[in-house]
C-alpha cells in the first residue's frame, strides 16, 4: 500500500469544489442567457409603451370610478399596491409634482414644488381628475415574475447539476463497495480461492487489502490442517493395515491353539480362548480404524433415488432375521415403504453391518430391541432402542461405529443421532426423502 494515499474525505472535499465551481459557472451562464433573451424581448421601447398605457388607461378608469383628485396620494398607493407588477407612478398637475411613489411621508415637502421635466411630459399621458387634468408617468417591472421563475429554474437545474456531479463521483465508490460486498459473499459461501479486488490506495482498498490477507492467511491454515489430518489418515490407515497382517497370523496360531488334542489342561485352554477372544477384539477394531480412514479418501458418494422397499426394506428385513436368529426379542414397528429416498447404495451396507455389530457385541439378549420405522419432517425415519449388555468390557468402541455410520449417512445427504445411559441405547437414522409414490 502506498505512503501517500488520497483518503475518502479528501477525494469526497475535492469532487464537491468541482462540482460547486462547474455549477456555479452554469448558473452565470444559464442567467447571462435568460436575461439577454428576456430583455431582448420585454424592454424593448414599443413594449413598455404599450403596457405603460395599459396601466395608465386602469389608473385613469380607477379615478374617475372613485372621483379622486391629485392630492388624494393614499389612494393612489392603495391602487399601487393592488397591482400585480411593481409599478412607479407620478402624477403631475400644472407642470409641478403631485405624488411620487417613491417618496415617504417626510418626502410631502416637494410636492407643489419640484417641477415637471420633459422627460416625464414626453412619457405621461393625461388624466381627467376631480380638480382638473393632470399628466400621469407610470414605469414599471412588467415582466418581473418571468424573470423570477427563470431565476428558480436557473438556480433548480444549477443544484440538480451539483446532485448530478456528486452521485457520479461516488458512483465509482459505491460501485467498489457493492464488489466488495459480493466477493464477501462468495467467500462466505465456501469459495475461498476467489481473491479479492484491491483497487486504489482510499480507506476501501486497505479494507479490501485486509480481507484479501485475512482470506489468504485462513486459506494457508485450512491448507495446513488439511495436510495434517491427511497425514494422521495415512498414518492410521497405514498402521491399521500394518496392524492386520500380524494380527490375521496371531488369529491363526491361536486358533490352532483352540483345535489341539484335549490333553491341555482347563486353565491353558482358558487362557488360548482369552487370548483368541482378544485377539478378534482387536482385529474387529483394527478393521473398523481402517474403514473409518478409508472414507475420506473414496470418491464422492453415488447417490441415487429408490423407494425404501427398493432400498433397506430387504436390509432391516436381513437385519431382524439375524438377531432373532442370535436370541434377540426384536418388535418392529414398520411404516409404509413407498417413500422415496436419497441413498448411496454402495456404502448403505457399512452403516448397516456398523449397526448390526454393535447390536450382537453390546445388546443384552434378555432385553427386546424396539425397531421403528416413520416419516417426519421430509425424511424417513429408523429408530432402534436397545438394552447394554452388563459388564461390558467393550462398550467404548461403539463411539468409531457411530463416527463411521455418521460419515456414511453425511455423504448420503442423510442424519445421524445416538442417545446413551448406563442402561439404554438408542440410534437414529434419516434418510432425505426425495419424493412419495404415487
Amino acid at each position: 500500500m502506498a505512503t501517500h494515499k488520497l483518503t475518502i474525505s479528501k477525494k469526497l472535499t475535492i469532487l464537491i469544489i468541482i462540482a460547486l465551481t462547474i455549477s456555479v459557472l452554469c448558473f452565470l451562464l444559464l442567467q447571462s442567457i435568460s436575461n439577454r433573451v428576456m430583455d431582448h424581448y420585454f424592454t424593448s421601447d414599443e413594449r413598455l409603451k404599450s403596457e405603460s398605457q395599459v396601466y395608465a388607461k386602469k389608473f385613469s378608469e380607477y379615478v374617475s370610478a372613485n372621483d379622486l383628485s391629485t392630492t388624494d396620494r393614499i389612494a393612489f398607493s392603495d391602487w399601487i399596491k393592488s397591482q400585480k407588477s411593481n409599478l412607479l407612478l407620478y402624477v403631475f398637475q400644472n407642470q409641478v409634482l403631485q405624488y411620487d411613489s417613491l417618496y415617504h411621508d417626510d418626502d410631502e415637502g416637494a410636492y407643489g414644488s419640484q417641477p415637471e421635466t420633459d422627460y416625464d411630459r414626453r412619457n405621461s399621458y393625461p388624466v381627467q381628475f376631480k380638480n382638473g387634468t393632470g399628466n400621469v408617468s407610470i414605469y414599471g417591472f412588467y415582466f418581473s415574475h418571468y424573470y423570477n421563475v427563470a431565476y428558480m429554474l436557473e438556480i433548480l437545474l444549477s443544484a440538480m447539476l451539483f446532485i448530478t456531479i456528486v452521485l457520479f463521483g461516488i458512483r465509482r465508490g459505491i460501485k467498489y463497495l457493492r464488489t466488495i460486498n459480493n466477493e464477501i459473499h462468495i467467500l462466505e459461501g465456501g469459495s475461498l480461492d476467489y481473491s479479492i479486488t484491491v483497487r486504489g490506495y482510499d480507506e476501501l482498498a486497505m479494507i479490501a487489502e485486509s480481507i484479501e490477507e485475512l482470506r489468504k492467511a485462513f486459506l494457508g491454515r485450512l491448507e495446513r490442517i488439511d495436510n495434517l489430518q491427511n497425514e494422521s489418515r495415512n498414518l492410521a490407515t497405514e498402521m491399521s493395515h500394518d496392524m492386520r497382517t500380524p494380527l490375521t497370523s496371531l488369529i491363526m496360531y491361536l486358533e490352532f491353539a483352540r483345535n489341539t488334542p484335549e490333553d491341555l489342561c482347563v486353565e491353558t485352554r482358558h487362557q488360548i480362548e482369552s487370548a483368541y477372544q482378544k485377539a478378534l477384539q482387536l482385529k474387529n477394531r483394527t478393521d473398523d480404524l481402517f474403514s473409518y480412514f478409508l472414507l475420506d479418501k473414496e470418491r464422492e458418494a453415488d447417490l441415487v433415488t429408490l423407494s425404501v422397499r427398493e432400498s433397506i426394506h430387504d436390509i432391516l428385513s436381513d437385519i431382524t432375521a439375524v438377531l432373532r436368529a442370535e436370541g434377540f426379542q426384536v418388535l418392529v414397528n414398520a411404516s409404509p415403504t413407498d417413500v422415496i429416498i436419497i441413498v448411496d447404495m454402495e456404502n448403505i451396507g457399512r452403516v448397516f453391518d456398523n449397526f448390526l455389530s454393535n447390536i450382537l457385541k453390546y445388546a443384552d439378549r434378555e432385553q427386546k430391541i424396539n425397531l421403528l420405522t416413520y416419516v417426519e419432517d421430509h425424511h424417513f425415519v429408523i429408530c432402534v432402542e436397545n438394552k447394554i449388555k452388563i459388564n461390558n468390557e467393550s462398550v467404548e468402541s461403539y463411539k468409531l461405529g457411530e463416527k463411521i455410520i455418521e460419515k456414511v449417512m453425511h455423504r448420503m445427504i442423510g442424519q445421524f443421532s445416538s442417545f446413551e445411559d448406563q442402561e439404554n441405547y438408542k440410534i437414529i437414522l434419516k434418510f432425505k426423502i426425495s419424493r412419495a409414490f404415487k
